[in-house]
């Protein structure tokens, strides 16, 4: 397809073509120049060339208005010396249009505003909205740009990247003379103030490139980490205006180079994509990921789904321009640094031939690498014990000569030795493996590892790619190792400094993931891979054991304590046979605690905290007794008797402390199961028992009561207890009405007291704003439920959202499993689907319409999958008929079921 020729659509005559005329010749070319720009992209171009062409077809239909413009105002006014340049600013300025760009010109002019300049100025932005281009338009003198952008640093980056299109290029030429002389003046101000701008902007989009659905433009790794690492440079060397010219003032080398342009090549393409409807919107939502998958020919895999490789893509793409954007303001800084002091900063030799010179560790020749390949390694060891950063071009120089780690250095001793060494350095551990995994070492060295670089899977469970996931744990572990985390952790900070190999329990932690894009089963898969790579680092044979077990295991304990009672013998039993020592269960503990913070801010709860907590706890109790299973029952009787004393005694006293009635509390509990006492603390069962004996008194049918939660963590839940006279169906109600008041919930239990007081608890997502706000909703649910359940009005649930959010991610169908191993008087109900809004209401309500007694609930939610689990009972016993079991799964999958469109 020929490019559109502007001549042909406004054409050679001399009279002057009237307004709408001119605006449907505006039209009619910018159609045509969309239609072939869309033909150019939909081909395979390359996005630079689609982007230049772009920026070349809209200049000359620019200089076309401008020319007309100046035309009809030449007729009605005398042809006076008028000073008028149009310059193109912004990403226009860079040649950089995307498909729906902005148009950022600024009108410059020499003196005062005149109505040539006003005239010109209207007539060609009023063309240009009327094509529904997205027009920003400045016209200032020459004094006014300078004052402005001395006083607005957007202003002034924007003039960094002007371009003359058209009018006086005297004009042009002063002002970009003038911008120049300011950054050769001082540069500094202006180079601060834009790593500032670039802070925030972080902060504001996320702090990370690995985010679900990134911003193009404004997350890190974005483009504009890339126009600022421009605009640095470009204030410290001013003909640095391209990505080629940063090579050839030595901001980056040839494969930086090769890498950016590549990487930008992807970005800018994928942002035309977003852009071909005409709105610009730089979000990678999960729909728009769909697309663009199949847009750019990626296609499912044996083990991953399309969207999760053009992601795996984009993450990789994204590092290379966070990289070597910051290898170029590294380099910028330096330039301005030398500037300042005239002197090189001093150099002094350190171990394996290395300097530090001004706070940086320097490789002074590559023949040392060549030489002596094992300093891959050593440079990252070195670097932590004198605690200093590795130099960019050091860095280069490690990315340059991977192809030295080769099978031979990954069976050398020495290497390994270094590599245990580098995990168990008191400082720098986090920032030295991310620097080792950016940098390609990691990869080369532990090739499994290679195999999660950029690995994203589309799960809305998970906020980062699986290689950052796992470094990540270890940052999380060492932050509690420093005691970061000793008022939200005490257990963890207590039991690692109990470890006696910490590094060993690092190195679990970042391989426990490699199993992952393998197919199903990844922690068995991964399990199968640590023997082999265990020989390679050297492992001892204590080493190699505890490590496999993290990656084999590490997702065992949250699992059982998600579906399963922690405080159950049965359960207890379980993982300390799994775990056969302290030493294992404190590993497996601490790996599970990192693994879910490490995960999403939305993952770790209070809730959790407390019964990851409590299970470690009991299982730590039984290992320490050094009892058989033989003498379990003996053990758990005795030890379920010495806590409900124990929780009674100072449940009690704090209830006395709080002004209550002793003798009526006993009465309270004394009526309550005993798995109440022991699965609640005793700060949470005196302030149940406080409403519980204000219910009482109140003579209501039903209350609703807020309680406050006692376990520590980064997310406290609100805690929601009710009190009614049990009632059939009475938990599906109130699982209903909270769901229809907008609430989460986050575990749930129900209780029955021997004189028929039904008690049920809930642990819902932290409400907004403070106790007034908790008491307006605990008044609502409470409100909710008396007219529903005294008054008989319909309870109604929202309606589920069976939308394109739903859609995100692996495609998989609920499951419905019923158990009877795990307990001795329950059968539990393993529920896990999709979630939406009511779905533990329709659940329980068709547990109740099989005549089913929920004794117990839990209920968690792992983003967009939940995992319920109800422990029942029909009639007072477990149901052990197989197809009474098959009825009740199927009424349950249909009640998961959306409803019919």
């Amino acid at each position: 397809m020929i490019q559109p020729l502007c001549e042909e659509y406004f054409g050679e005559s001399e009279a002057s073509p009237s307004v709408r005329e001119l605006n449907e010749s505006v039209r009619a070319y910018a159609a045509a120049v969309r239609d072939y720009l869309l033909t150019q992209h939909d081909a395979g171009s390359p996005a630079l060339v689609v982007m230049n062409e772009h920026t070349e077809l809209i200049d000359r239909l620019i200089r076309r208005l401008f020319r007309l413009a100046e035309d009809r105002y030449f007729q009605d006014f005398p042809r006076l010396n008028f000073r008028l340049a149009i310059v193109a600013v912004g990403g226009y300025g860079r040649s950089e249009l995307s498909l729906g760009s902005d148009i950022d010109l600024l009108f410059l002019y020499r003196g005062k505003l005149n109505p040539y300049v006003e005239t010109i100025a209207e007539s060609l932005t009023q063309r240009l909205w009327d094509a529904r281009f997205v027009v920003g338009g400045a016209a200032r003198n020459l004094t006014e740009c300078l004052r402005v952008g001395r006083e607005d640093l957007p202003t002034l980056t924007s003039y960094m990247d002007m371009r003359f299109l058209v009018g006086d290029p005297e004009l042009y030429a002063e002002l970009h003379d003038e911008v120049r002389s300011l950054m050769r003046e001082d540069a500094e101000p202006f180079v601060l103030g834009k790593l500032d701008e670039q802070r925030r902007r972080h902060e504001e989009f996320g702090e990370s490139l690995y985010l679900l659905q990134p911003n193009l433009r404004e997350s890190v790794g974005g483009l504009r980490d890339y126009h600022t690492a421009l605009w640095v440079a470009r204030a410290v060397q001013w003909d640095v205006r391209k990505v080629r010219d940063l090579r050839v003032h030595g901001f980056i080398d040839d494969q930086d180079l090769e890498d950016l342009s590549r990487a930008l090549d992807f970005l800018w393409r994928v942002r035309n994509q977003l852009h071909r409807k005409g709105r610009k919107d730089d979000r990678l939502h999960y729909v728009a990921q769909e697309q663009l998958a199949d847009f750019l020919g990626f296609e499912h895999s044996e083990n991953l789904l399309a969207v999760e490789r053009l992601m795996r893509e984009y993450y990789v793409q994204a590092r290379v321009v966070e990289r070597v954007s910051r290898h170029v303001i590294v380099h910028a800084l330096g330039l301005l640094d030398r500037r300042k002091q005239r002197r090189a900063p001093p150099t002094y030799a350190v171990a394996e031939g290395f300097a530090v010179a001004g706070a940086q560790l320097e490789i002074p020749r590559d023949s040392l690498l060549v030489d002596r390949p094992i300093r891959m390694l050593a440079a990252f060891a070195i670097a932590q014990h004198h605690d200093v950063d590795i130099s960019v071009r050091t860095q280069r120089m490690l990315r340059h000569h991977l192809d030295l780690i080769d099978d031979e250095f990954r069976e050398d001793p020495a290497a390994a030795d270094l590599f245990k060494q580098i995990l168990a350095a008191p400082t720098r551990v986090y920032r030295s493996l991310k620097l080792m995994a950016e940098l390609g070492v990691l990869g080369a060295y532990i090739p499994e590892f290679s195999g999660v670089v950029g690995l994203w899977l589309q799960d809305l469970y998970h906020t980062y790619t699986v290689d950052v996931h796992s470094l990540f744990l270890i940052e999380e572990l060492r932050r509690v190792q420093r005691g970061r985390y000793r008022e939200k952790l005490p257990l963890a900070t207590k039991l690692i400094r109990e470890v006696q190999q910490p590094w060993v329990l690092f190195l679990g932690c970042l391989l426990h993931d490699i199993g992952k894009g393998r197919g199903g089963g990844h922690s068995e898969k991964g399990a199968q891979l640590i023997p082999t790579l265990a020989r390679r680092l050297h492992l001892a044979p204590r080493e190699a054991q505890y490590v496999q077990f993290i990656v084999r295991h590490h997702l065992t304990m949250n699992a059982m304590a998600e579906r399963r009672n922690v405080h159950d013998p049965r359960v207890i039993l379980r993982l300390a046979n799994l775990a056969r020592s302290r030493e294992q269960l404190r590993i497996l503990y601490l790996a599970t605690v990192a693994d879910i913070r490490s995960v999403s801010r939305e993952a770790w709860t209070s809730w959790k905290a407390g019964i990851l907590d409590a299970f470690y706890r009991n299982a730590a109790e039984w290992l320490e007794a050094g009892g058989k299973e033989a003498a379990a029952d003996e053990y758990f009787l005795e030890r379920t008797s010495k806590l409900v004393s124990e929780r009674q005694h100072d449940a009690l006293e704090q209830l006395v402390r709080m002004g209550g009635d002793r003798t009526r509390a006993e009465g309270f509990l004394d009526a309550m199961p005993r798995r109440y006492l022991i699965s609640h603390n005793a700060s949470e069962i005196a302030s149940q028992m406080r409403f519980g004996l204000e219910f009482v008194d109140s003579g209501k049918k039903l209350g609703a009561y807020i309680f406050r939660s006692a376990a520590g963590g980064l997310s406290p839940f609100c805690g929601l207890v009710l009190f009614a006279r049990d009632q059939r169906g009475l938990f599906s109600t109130t699982a209903g009405v909270i769901a229809a008041l907008g609430h989460d919930v986050l575990g749930a239990q129900a209780y029955t007291s021997r004189n028929g007081l039904a008690v049920d608890i809930f642990q819902l997502t932290p409400m907004r704003g403070g106790t007034v706000e908790e008491e307006h909703e605990r008044g609502r649910i409470e409100d909710r439920l008396r007219s529903v359940l005294e008054e008989g009005k319909e309870l109604i649930t929202p309606k589920p959202r069976w939308g394109a959010e739903r859609r995100v991610g692996r495609a998989r169908p609920p499951g419905v499993h019923l158990a009877n191993e795990d307990s001795d008087f329950y059968t539990i109900i393993d529920v896990v689907a999709d979630d939406r809004p009511g779905l533990l209401y329709d659940i329980t309500r068709s547990l109740t319409a099989e005549g089913l007694d929920v004794v117990m609930s839990l209920a968690s939610t792992r983003a967009h999958r939940v995992v319920d689990v109800f422990y029942i009972t029909e009639d007072g016993s477990q149901i052990t008929d197989s197809a009474r079991r098959k009825q009740i799964a199927n009424s349950i999958l249909r009640a998961i079921e959306p409803p019919s469109s």
